[in-house]
């Protein structure tokens, strides 16, 4: 009878219709990119950490947020190694090894010049800033711009991470950076130090969406809709205010 029942409930097990939620791994970008990703104390909260909490709750798929700098996780995603990179668009990864898929679009992207007041420029398109160094996070694309960097019509200052630019600004060792409006907008409000910024023109705006291994294609209408649950019920835009 012991014999019967063991085998009894391999065969239930093994031909039941029940499924195991898959895992995907999410590229956060390391050192902390705030109001994203907020990294305090080896523990992660931001937009992303929320938006893949609520995403994993109206699909069938578990997220697992893995940290690396923006040019090493742009590299483990066209290695395979990581399955969604979040808040971009595909203008920004048009000259990547691997392409990627893109879901629909859940928000937007406003990126912006900063300076100190007695660094004050106006900037219309890429010949304002000619002769000029630009500090910009290692990875980050502003199309917009590409031409001219490429050509060394403008110096291109690469670092870590936006906190890091900030630093070299406040330190006088570059007089502009691009950086997120909201990200700015998230070190005013928590460092006074770096109140005496003056946010400038706006460099770009655009849709972001999610950008998905062509290895986790099948997954696809999964995401676009959990995405599109979450916009119509309001979480994405709750998500959003929670960090303003």
């Amino acid at each position: 009878m012991k014999s019967y029942r063991k085998y009894f409930i391999f065969y239930i097990l093994l031909f039941s219709p029940m499924t195991i939620a898959e895992t995907l791994s999410v590229l956060v970008f390391e050192g902390s990119n705030p109001p994203y990703t907020i990294t305090k104390n080896g523990e992660n909260s931001g937009i992303f950490v929320d938006l893949f909490l609520k995403l994993s709750q109206v699909t069938d798929l578990n997220f697992d947020l893995q940290n690396y700098p923006a040019a090493r996780g742009l590299q483990e995603f066209d290695m395979g190694r990581v399955d969604i990179e979040p808040g971009v668009n595909e203008k920004w990864r048009q000259n990547t090894k691997v392409l990627g898929l893109y879901s629909i679009p859940y928000n937007y992207s406003r990126e912006v010049i900063v300076f100190k007041k007695a660094n004050a420029i106006t900037v219309n398109n890429a010949q304002d800033l000619y002769g000029k160094s630009i500090g910009i996070v290692r990875g980050y694309s502003y199309p917009k711009f590409d031409d001219a960097f490429n050509k060394n019509l403008i110096t291109k200052v690469s670092n870590r991470s936006e906190k890091l630019l900030l630093k070299q600004l406040q330190a006088d060792r570059i007089k502009y950076i691009f950086i997120g409006y909201r990200t700015i907008k998230y070190y005013m409000q928590q460092n006074p130090q770096y109140r005496n910024i003056v946010i400038g023109d706006t460099v770009s705006q655009v849709e972001v969406k999610l950008r998905i291994h062509p290895n986790k294609a099948y997954l696809l209408p999964t995401l676009n809709k959990g995405l599109a649950t979450l916009l119509k019920n309001g979480d994405i835009d709750k998500i959003y205010s929670k960090y303003q």
